[in-house]
């Protein structure tokens, strides 16, 4: 689960551990950063992205976003003695569009703002571009021992095939998980138990109003069978103030907190290659408690579940391939303000351009607001937000490899509603198809430029039943380019 993932042991289980061992770490980073400059290694990506997306809100009336996206990544890699590194990942023009969000910066990042008072706040009279910060979304201790691995700071969290931990490993991954942990990996033959403390927010040191992540990781991994079996439990416990009450999304207008937040999470993971033929499989399960309770008295809370599921073929032999994605997600029913049964993929794990990727139409209808940051009913002025829930879909996809260098590729996707989005409404579950074609150019190893086509045919869905809305066709063009260092 966390990246580099070749370790072993036990961790510290109290806080007061936790506290210690950010201390080493910092220690560590100092002095190697100080007596070992030599040992120091960098890498990194840089990435440039050109989008237009034409009738997002699928309307009669059609509208066109259009944006491009540049984005700098830094990896060092500090060796401070045998067995101990400390690793980092610093964002360079990134963007304020999540708390996790590494899409990059706006080509036009402009220095104006609001009602501009001279050439500093002007975007007309400007004479430069606006500055952009330093994000630090990384920075971690790896110390291997004999018997295991001990992490501790901010590292990458991943599980099975990215549907809820994925750390964004890609060349244009938008999105990370991460965590303050303290952590250790015991190893024995090829099974692996990791325990985890995590510290999610601090808050006010004299008082309980923390988050924390306390986690177990256990995994299986046969490369002679090339079988791989895996387990993950996260329990968050949260204060009182991290609470989203009011909404339509938790426990509806009039709900108020009166307990903390508290959840539990099982995912389950298992990957099978046979020949040619990979099947992976992940599915996950929310449960727990909210800390709101409805107008009418009734405590809100968690019951969801998820799975994704990838058939991979990919002869030796062949220029050809192919993988078909499927998957599920419930969506949370408007009808029951007294539990969300939400479950929401990671907005990383993606199966096409433009139906899970881009908020689309004129209402919520995949209930992804909270994931969004938007009102009910709006699509908003967003980039890649949208995420796979309330829906269930299959995406069979093939790729042709012409030579080193070129590969074309096509995606197919069809997709279902699960529940109804709209209090007392009649929305049909028809989302409808999409269809993706794309092209590949990597001329050496450390270089790649696609570009991608997507067409959406929506469905019936997208007329919110008597609203009777409009429900147009939309289509995408992407070009985007990628250089790792």
């Amino acid at each position: 689960m966390v990246q580099p993932c070749n370790s072993k042991r036990v961790m510290g289980a109290s806080l007061v551990s936790a506290f210690i061992a950010a201390a080493m770490a910092l220690v560590v980073l100092v002095s190697a950063s100080v007596s070992q400059a030599a040992d120091l290694q960098w890498g990194g990506l840089y990435r440039f992205e050109g989008n237009l997306i034409n009738n997002p809100e699928l309307s009669s009336s059609p509208r066109a976003k259009t944006y491009m996206l540049h984005h700098l990544i830094l990896q060092p890699k500090i060796v401070a003695a045998d067995g101990m590194t400390v690793f980092g990942r610093f964002d360079m023009l990134n963007s304020g569009f999540g708390a996790n969000s590494q899409a990059g910066a706006f080509i036009g990042q402009g220095v104006g703002s609001g009602t501009p008072t001279g050439i500093d706040d002007s975007n007309v009279l400007s004479r430069n571009q606006a500055v952009s910060n330093l994000q630090i979304s990384e920075l971690y201790m790896s110390w291997t021992q004999e018997f295991g691995q001990l992490v501790v700071g901010r590292a990458p969290l991943h599980f099975g095939l990215g549907a809820w931990f994925n750390s964004g490993r890609g060349n244009f991954d938008h999105y990370l998980s991460t965590l303050d942990m303290v952590g250790y990996k015991i190893v024995t033959g090829n099974l692996f138990i990791m325990p985890i403390l995590g510290k999610v927010n601090e808050g006010s040191v004299d008082q309980e109003d923390d988050v924390n992540d306390y986690m177990v990781h256990a995994q299986y991994d046969n490369p002679e069978t090339e079988l791989s079996i895996g387990l993950l439990y996260q329990a968050r416990n949260g204060g009182k103030n991290d609470i989203v009450t009011g909404s339509d999304y938790v426990g509806g207008p009039g709900s108020t907190v009166i307990g903390g937040y508290k959840h539990s999470y099982i995912g389950i993971f298992s990957s099978q290659k046979l020949k040619d033929v990979t099947v992976a499989v992940e599915a996950g399960i929310l449960s727990g408690d909210t800390g709101v309770r409805t107008a009418g008295g009734a405590d809100v809370k968690l019951n969801a579940f998820g799975l994704a599921a990838e058939v991979a073929w990919k002869p030796e032999t062949s220029k050809w391939s192919s993988v078909v994605k499927a998957g599920f997600a419930t969506g949370d029913d408007p009808g029951t303000l007294d539990t969300n049964e939400s479950f929401t993929f990671s907005r990383n794990y993606r199966v096409g351009q433009l139906m899970f990727t881009h908020p689309l139409g004129q209402r919520d209808f995949l209930r992804t607001g909270l994931t969004r940051n938007v009102a009910v009913g709006s699509t908003g002025n967003q980039i890649d937000t949208e995420a796979i829930s309330n829906a269930m879909y299959i995406a069979p996809a093939v790729q042709y490899q012409s030579s080193d260098a070129w590969a074309f590729g096509g995606t197919f996707i069809l997709g279902r509603l699960n529940k109804e989005p709209i209090a007392g409404g009649s929305t049909a579950t028809d989302l409808g198809y999409e269809f993706d074609l794309n092209m590949t150019w990597t001329p050496f190893d450390r270089f790649t430029w696609t570009t991608e086509l997507g067409l959406f045919l929506p469905g019936e869905t997208w007329k919110a039943g008597p609203a009777n809305l409009d429900n147009s066709f939309a289509y995408g063009i992407t070009t985007k380019a990628a250089v790792r260092f």
